[in-house]
């Protein structure tokens, strides 16, 4: 039972980013910039802090695109005309995204530069 429960919940997740994948550019980007990023940041040589900041900031901004799009989605469930507050949070969420490449730059130029 609980099993069946805990597969339940993963292939929900899974479901999740499958669908994410299929309807966001951003999400997509993100996806390769780790592929990308990833190989790099343990083969170069830097403290193994340095490293973990760079995986964890992905991971953050991973995390945060997948909220937001479900944001995104949720609202423009909700209602389809113009509502600013819908709006707002729209705005809120991408903002989120937009702090978390910061810290995805800021973790790659301390890993590379400092």
């Amino acid at each position: 039972m609980i099993i069946t429960h805990l597969i339940s919940a993963l292939m929900n997740s899974f479901n999740g980013v499958r669908l994410t994948w299929n309807s966001e550019m951003a999400f997509r980007l993100e996806i390769l910039g780790c592929i990308l990023i990833l190989p790099f940041t343990f083969w170069i040589e830097a403290p193994k802090v340095d490293k973990l900041f760079v995986v964890f900031s992905l991971s953050i901004m991973l995390i945060t695109e997948l909220l937001n799009t479900g944001i995104e989605k949720a609202n423009d469930a909700l209602k389809k005309s113009n509502d600013p507050l819908i709006k707002y949070s729209k705005d809120a969420a991408s903002a989120a995204v937009l702090v978390t490449l910061c810290l995805v730059g800021i973790s790659l130029v301390n890993l590379v530069f400092l």
